[in-house]
């Protein structure tokens, strides 16, 4: 954390319970132990209004008195296991396309399979977090009142510091009621005006709880620090707009009443604030993001002060395993469980790099003749004109390029002319220092010669590419252009998931596939697959020993953060970490590449609100016709964040390209596991029923739908054994 953190004793509730707000100690008894601490003498130091402010913001990121382990806020659980970020990470990500996780901890898996009740313990330590998140800024909003300030004689500057710290408290508890008005929708309201006791809270619409937080934010706004003027994690004016953004964007998802307007109208508030875009995108998710652009609010760590199992020491390590070095993430390990489905994979136009499928250089050993003609200067020892022999049975393969008509040309056995053949009477049979073989017509020729047989044989071929990823799939050539400066037979063609052949002559006598997946070819092969929709060049090379082949983007959106190597795309087995691609986006290692001060815990900061989603709330809001902004403004932000994706304007949309399920698919690009996609999804109408299914979705490895009510989180079934003011989420 940049502002220190401090160990406030009995006055950070330690007593609540697992069922978070059902019941408080009184903390306003005097300690007999006079080195403890209580709301009675805590803040007769005048320096502990901002120490508690730091336990408000630190509640985001550790879960107790010690870490990363030893003295839990919340009694009963692991401190390590239950931080509020590593459960609000779990609870957005895993019941979505965005993650899975290879471990069997507890109910864990209920979230990939949509089927949690209300005994999951995931849901209900998320529950119990955010409670006792809003315990905490409840105590800390009680203890700024005017009257508590005059009965203290605090005045003057620390007041006015004070004033901006109840503020920054407010907006942390608004934060939290968000969190669980999207999570749970009617949820118990209890604010610093509830007694401090054993009461049972009173449960809350959705649509007050809504009004809770829109009234907060508001009221709170002019107290905030100005846009960018705060101590970097600390909440300002544009934090709150970002909430309120969402709050409206979602309303139509909460209260069956859209807001859109209103989010357009705070999207531009953040957007006017002055924020600029980091110019790289990685920079944002490294141990040094403190210092990236376009970070407007984030959750602070540090691997030295705010050791914890969870939070970004979850993120980070859980995202390593496999193939991968732990130690080039700035790791001491990898704990091998979080990776990516294959739906999201399909939503980038490549993987691992803007290179697909790599040449591979093959056998350079075979026997080998030459083939000098008029074509290449009558050059016995031009290596670049041979044809090879891979079964080393005197029977050679290879092509030629004949730029010209009647191109003359002979066979030798060496870089000389000691041994040469030729064809006299041109009738296919070779004779030793025979007649030049002439081709008539200008072309690429398949030539294949037996020197057992002493016969040889010439097709001209055209190629081209065929297949179900193309635009015609398996019903025609889309045709290749011969580029001599490389020797390659090229095409650059938009692609959908699928597979593709090179063929030859628009006919299934001569294709080569790719048995094996490794880049050399075979004729009759496997098909080679195209793993994302979107544009590809590929090369087809003929002039090697070995007959390979290329598959690149140019225009490659570098978001695409996998690991590939060693990992499957599909996923047959969840509990295998090298069932799916890896992640890298997430690193404990400097934007220079230096590892972050321990490798245990990270210095990584989450980045939980940036200018980059005010643009995509702002596009999505106008497409849902909220007024006070236009499409052809939403065009221009979307491309900013293309052009950085593409480094350059190859990826530009225009406005015909979009649309709702654009925008949808843009946010996964941009956003993916930063918390949002579960909370997307349910906007969309994607998240349990609807069209869109994706792997393991319902416990299915194809997926599969699931009941609307999984939209909403059941109540933990703790408190409602605990309080009887409460009423089940439906359907659980």
């Amino acid at each position: 954390m940049n502002f220190k953190s401090y160990k406030l004793g009995s006055l950070l509730l330690l007593g609540v319970t697992l069922f978070a707000v059902s019941c408080f100690k009184d903390l306003d008894t005097i300690p007999l132990n006079p080195n403890e601490s209580t709301s009675a003498t805590v803040y007769d130091d005048p320096a502990a209004y901002k120490q508690v402010l730091a336990k408000l913001y630190a509640g985001l990121a550790v879960s107790g008195q010690q870490g990363p382990a030893g003295q839990p806020d919340i009694s009963g659980i692991d401190e390590g296991f239950s931080t509020y970020l590593r459960q609000y990470w779990k609870a957005q990500e895993l019941p979505t396309d965005e993650a899975v996780i290879a471990w069997n901890d507890g109910n864990i898996q209920d979230y990939h399979q949509q089927d949690w009740d209300a005994n999951n313990e995931f849901i209900a330590a998320m529950y119990n977090r955010i409670y006792y998140q809003i315990s905490l800024c409840n105590e800390f909003i009680r203890e700024t009142t005017d009257a508590k300030l005059d009965g203290r004689g605090v005045s003057g500057t620390l007041r006015a510091d004070i004033l901006k710290f109840r503020a920054e408290a407010r907006f942390l508890r608004a934060l939290s009621y968000w969190h669980a008005l999207d999570m749970f929708r009617n949820v118990p309201l209890v604010t610093e005006t509830d007694a401090v006791g054993a009461f049972f809270p009173r449960q809350a619409t959705k649509n007050e709880v809504f009004a809770f937080v829109e009234s907060e934010l508001k009221a709170v706004e002019g107290e905030l620090a100005a846009p960018r003027s705060n101590e970097y994690g600390r909440a300002d004016q544009a934090a709150a707009w970002m909430v309120l953004a969402k709050l409206y964007l979602n309303a139509q998802t909460y209260l069956g009443t859209e807001r859109n307007s209103d989010c357009v109208a705070y999207c531009n508030k953040v957007i006017a604030a002055g924020y600029t875009m980091e110019s790289d995108y990685g920079h944002m998710f490294t141990a040094d993001n403190d210092k990236a652009d376009g970070i407007i609010f984030a959750v602070n760590f540090d691997g030295l002060y705010s050791q914890t199992y969870g939070g970004m020491t979850f993120i980070c390590h859980a995202a390593v395993g496999g193939s991968m070095s732990p130690a080039a993430y700035g790791l001491d390990g990898g704990w091998g469980g979080t990776r990516v489905t294959s739906a999201i994979v399909a939503k980038f136009p490549a993987t691992g790099g803007n290179v697909v499928v790599a040449p591979n250089e093959g056998n350079i050993g075979y026997s080998i003749i030459h083939a000098p003609g008029s074509y290449q200067g009558w050059d016995p020892a031009n290596n670049t004109t041979v044809l090879s022999s891979p079964n080393n049975d005197n029977t050679y393969e290879g092509y030629l390029n004949f730029t010209d008509a009647n191109t003359e040309f002979k066979f030798t056995l060496g870089p000389n002319w000691d041994n040469n053949y030729g064809d006299t009477g041109a009738n296919g049979t070779l004779d030793a220092g025979g007649d030049n073989i002439k081709v008539a017509e200008a072309g690429f020729y398949k030539v294949n010669v037996d020197l057992n047989a002493n016969t040889y044989t010439l097709l001209k071929t055209n190629w081209g590419l065929i297949g179900s990823a193309t635009p015609d799939q398996w019903n025609s050539d889309q045709d290749m252009v011969y580029d001599p400066a490389t020797g390659a037979w090229t095409i650059t063609l938009a692609l959908v998931t699928g597979e593709i052949k090179f063929r030859a002559n628009d006919d299934w006598g001569l294709n080569y596939g790719d048995t094996g997946a490794n880049a050399l070819l075979e004729a009759g092969g496997d098909n080679i697959a195209i793993p994302a929709s979107g544009t590809y060049k590929i090369n087809l090379y003929l002039d090697k020993p070995d007959y390979t082949y290329s598959i690149e983007r140019p225009l490659f959106d570098r978001r695409a953060m996998f690991h590939t190597d060693g990992q499957s795309l599909e996923i047959d087995d969840i509990g295998q970490f090298t069932n799916g691609y890896a992640i890298t986006k997430f690193k404990n290692v400097t934007s220079d590449g230096t590892p972050g001060k321990d490798k245990g815990f990270v210095d990584t900061d989450f980045p939980m609100f940036r200018i980059e989603d005010a643009y995509l709330m702002y596009a999505e809001a106008v497409l849902r016709g909220g007024s006070g902004g236009d499409k052809a403004t939403a065009v221009g932000y979307i491309n900013l964040l293309r052009n950085r994706a593409y480094n350059g304007s190859g990826g530009n949309i225009v406005e015909s390209d979009l649309t709702l399920d654009f925008i949808l698919d843009e946010r996964a690009r941009e956003l993916y596991w930063e918390c949002h996609r579960r909370t997307d999804l349910i906007r969309f109408g994607k998240f349990s029923t609807g069209d869109y299914v994706w792997p393991w979705k319902g416990g299915v490895a194809g997926g599969a739908t699931r009941p609307a009510f999984y939209d909403v989180f059941p109540i933990p079934a703790s408190d409602i054994g605990a309080n009887p003011n409460l009423s089940q989420n439906t359907g659980y």
